[in-house]
């Protein structure tokens, strides 16, 4: 049976090792800091629309305490800005009956945003599997995760990195399916994450701004601005609503009292003091545009004041109209 190793307890990651556990499939979280604490004291509370459930999901603190196999997966499910280190530590573990380390031997799965983590990955692993994710999860409180979507708990494309397809990827969305975990196999993983980028690049924005029309104005031009980018620089960007063959239409939030999802992940980043992922995000719109002698002001502009935001301990969502109207005047 493979054994899903799920690097990082945050929503994604911890819904994805408990609705494997749940499903009597095999998964290990690795966790860090207050969280690691509270799941091994208690496991992981995981609260979904049909009720609360105690999850004792096997819990690390990282690659010395497991001893890694030929039948285990990684799944990094850390923030982009994590990538790199986590890899670094992870790639070179020894494998139990195998000559060569975990870099030769297993499958890494991304499930970061941006287009970046699947490019470092490739660096030392052989086989990687990017992956695009669709969740409504929160994770605000150490040991707990809310999961409020239903049907399934979340929804993945998955594709071999940097395209193509691999014996495996069948194996993992059969064990992802039965784990409630809807998964569409796609042969250019690249064009799918850049329609998930371009889908969140207001991230930041909602992440630090309240609710306004200025607020979705600026939304827009941040997105026209990417497309600007990616045509500049070749980069074609799957439509989900026309491309999917999971149906996006039963995929829904289902209120749970008191747990409502505050905002996305950046916001929550934003709530919790932590380290935001808007540098893999607007900041790779950026990149692209430099590279390829452009620019990009706006994703520009918003990333600068979302890294000011948190330095200065900004609440998430309390920016007005006023901030935003002084940041971005042609926009508002």
């Amino acid at each position: 049976m493979t054994r899903y190793v799920v690097i990082g307890a945050g929503a994604v990651g911890a819904t994805v090792a408990a609705q494997l556990h749940l499903a009597g499939g095999s998964s290990v979280l690795v966790a860090r800091g207050a969280h690691l604490a509270a799941l091994r004291e208690g496991g992981l509370r995981y609260v979904r629309p049909e009720g609360t459930t105690t999850v004792r999901v096997p819990v690390v603190g990282g690659p010395d305490e497991l001893d890694l196999t030929g039948d285990d997966v990684l799944v990094v499910a850390t923030k982009a800005q994590d990538v790199e280190s986590v890899l670094a530590a992870w790639a070179w573990r020894p494998v139990v009956g195998h000559d060569g380390p975990a870099a030769a031997v297993l499958t890494v799965v991304l499930l970061q945003n941006g287009l970046d983590s699947e490019r470092v990955a490739l660096r030392r692993f052989a086989t990687v599997f990017g992956a695009v994710t669709w969740s409504a999860t929160s994770h605000l409180a150490p040991g707990e995760v809310v999961s409020p979507s239903s049907p399934i708990a979340s929804v993945f494309w998955v594709g071999a990195y940097p395209s193509g397809t691999h014996p495996a990827l069948d194996a993992l969305a059969a064990d992802f399916t039965a784990a409630h975990l809807a998964v569409q196999v796609v042969p250019d993983i690249a064009r799918w994450k850049a329609g998930k980028l371009l889908a969140i690049l207001p991230n930041a924005l909602t992440a630090v701004y309240a609710p306004s029309p200025a607020r979705d104005a600026v939304a827009e031009a941040l997105r026209a601005e990417a497309r600007a980018v990616f045509d500049l620089v070749g980069q074609p960007v799957a439509d989900f609503r026309a491309e999917s063959t999971v149906d996006l239409a039963g995929f829904t939030a289902l209120p749970i009292p008191s747990k409502e999802r505050p905002g996305s992940s950046t916001w929550q980043s934003v709530a919790r003091g932590a380290p935001v992922e808007s540098d893999f995000l607007n900041g790779e719109v950026v990149l692209l545009a430099r590279l390829h002698g452009g620019s990009a002001p706006l994703n520009e502009a918003v990333l600068r004041r979302v890294h000011r935001a948190v330095a200065e301990g900004v609440p998430a969502g309390s920016l007005g109209d006023d901030d935003l109207a002084l940041l971005l005047p042609v926009h508002v």
